[in-house]
């Protein structure tokens, strides 16, 4: 699977949930987009991406 333009490897059934805490990125903090679709949040804990996916973690960032 791609996560933002690089090459990982997760082990097969690898959550959404996982990879965000692998990135120790705060799911509060974050949408995901798996394949050109926006996961909703509630389906991070059960959501697998494919070996295929293309996935993008966008992180929010406060400041002004």
């Amino acid at each position: 699977m791609k996560v933002n333009g690089k090459e990982v490897q997760f082990p097969e059934g690898t959550t959404v949930s996982q990879i965000l805490d692998n990135y120790k990125i705060d799911r509060n903090r974050v949408v995901v987009e798996i394949d050109m679709k926006i996961v909703d949040e509630s389906e991070y804990d059960t959501y697998i991406p494919d070996k295929e996916a293309m996935v993008e973690l966008i992180a929010f960032v406060g400041g002004g």
